[in-house]
């Protein structure tokens, strides 16, 4: 027996032997000879006996660890950036350096965190040239091996800011339900960031699911009531479920808590139009217009409700016959008038956009009904112009 066991003594004396002599040849290679295709092969080799069940002493085992790490992360950063299977290198560098950390006994543990450090950010930096080219999958795919590496037990971190950009990407990869689990994370680390709760509204969204999407955005204005960004959610909500009753309590809810926000009063007027409430809705739309006196949309929704009124009142006229002429002069009288409220605020609009192809179209109709037909022909010139003259035009024609 003794001769047997002598042999095998020898034999796994020898193997840990040719592992140390493989590991100390990458290291040579790569430190003294700066050969990183040599530091590769002798890595390799102990890599490929390490993986076939042989054994290393702990602090043996943390060198070639950190050393394997050190040269594939050497080998990614030689690597031009369109070479296919290059992150490849970088996921085998980063692993081994987290395989060293977690090792009870290493002398290389304040390397490996350093040059993990380095990892991540080559990961962030890939992540942000994959937005860049729309490839958001990928991008996806490095954020996420950024947060890894950011809270492994080593290094501890709360990385929220990859956790915020691992969410966006996965929304923009149609990946909803892992844009939602993001989401739901960075919720549950800071519940007051209004930017989580929206990310997590339109990961519902995007996963067409009404009531996880109604229950975010009722949690997300409990935790921050003051959020304009989260009111809007909530009444595009109501404007896309078409429950006005519902809109309207929280655009009351949204013009109270900004009430200076011209849009909020455009989209209250918006809202008591489609309500048949036109009084309401032009208050609404005269607030906007006086919170911004350059608001196009509010001049032109206030515009339009006017005229809206006129398609009634001339159907009705146009079906009178000849001998109601007292009618019809009424008709006619309250359908000028309304042509003159809505004026001046299409007029507005042709001030604030002059190449409005709409806004010129409908002044050039209004102007020949209330009879000045000089100020029609003026908005036929206009149309007919590029749209590189025609703000000049515009100023000299209100100069008249």
């Amino acid at each position: 027996m003794k001769p047997i066991l002598y042999l095998f003594l020898l034999s796994f004396s020898l193997t840990v032997f040719s592992q140390k002599a493989d590991i100390t040849s990458a290291i040579i290679a790569l430190d003294n000879q700066k050969d990183l295709e040599s530091a590769k092969k002798w890595i390799d080799v102990a890599s490929d006996k390490i993986e076939s069940g042989a054994n290393l002493k702990p602090k043996m085992l943390a060198k070639y660890y950190h050393y394997k790490g050190l040269i594939y992360l050497k080998l990614f950063q030689g690597l031009d950036a369109s070479e296919l299977g290059k992150y490849d290198f970088l996921n085998i560098a980063s692993q081994s350096f987290l395989s060293d950390l977690t090792l009870e006994k290493s002398n290389f543990k304040k390397k490996s965190i350093s040059q993990l450090n380095i990892c991540a950010y080559l990961y962030q930096d890939g992540a942000y040239k994959d937005y860049e080219n729309k490839d958001y999958t990928l991008a996806l795919q490095k954020f996420s091996k950024v947060i890894s590496i950011n809270t492994s037990p080593a290094i501890s971190k709360i990385d929220t800011f990859n956790m915020y950009n691992a969410a966006l990407m996965a929304y923009q990869s149609n990946e909803y339900n892992i844009s939602a689990d993001w989401a739901l994370k960075l919720i549950k680390i800071d519940p007051k960031d209004e930017r989580f709760h929206i990310r997590l509204i339109n990961a519902y969204s995007g996963m067409e699911d009404l009531a996880l999407q109604l229950e975010a955005i009722k949690n997300a204005r409990i935790a921050v009531p003051q959020s304009k960004d989260i009111i809007f959610e909530e009444v595009n909500y109501y404007l896309a479920s078409g429950n006005n009753d519902l809109l309207l309590e929280s655009l009351d809810n949204a013009v109270a808590s900004d009430a200076e926000n011209p849009i909020l009063h455009l989209v209250l007027g918006n809202t008591y139009a489609q309500l048949s409430d036109v009084d309401k809705a032009e208050s609404s739309f005269k607030q906007a217009i006086l919170l911004d006196p350059e608001y196009f949309d509010a001049y032109n929704n206030l515009a339009s409700l006017y005229l809206d009124k006129t398609i009634g009142l001339i159907e009705k006229k146009n079906a009178l016959s000849y001998k109601q002429e007292k009618l019809f002069n009424t008709y006619k009288k309250q359908i000028l008038a309304l042509y003159n409220k809505a004026l001046p605020h299409l007029e507005s609009c042709l001030r604030i956009n002059p190449t409005s192809i709409s806004i010129i179209s409908a002044l050039k109709e209004i102007y020949y009904k209330l009879d000045n037909a000089k100020a029609s022909v003026s908005m036929k010139k206009l149309s007919e112009l590029p749209d590189e003259e025609k703000a000049a035009f515009v100023n000299d024609f209100f100069a008249q």
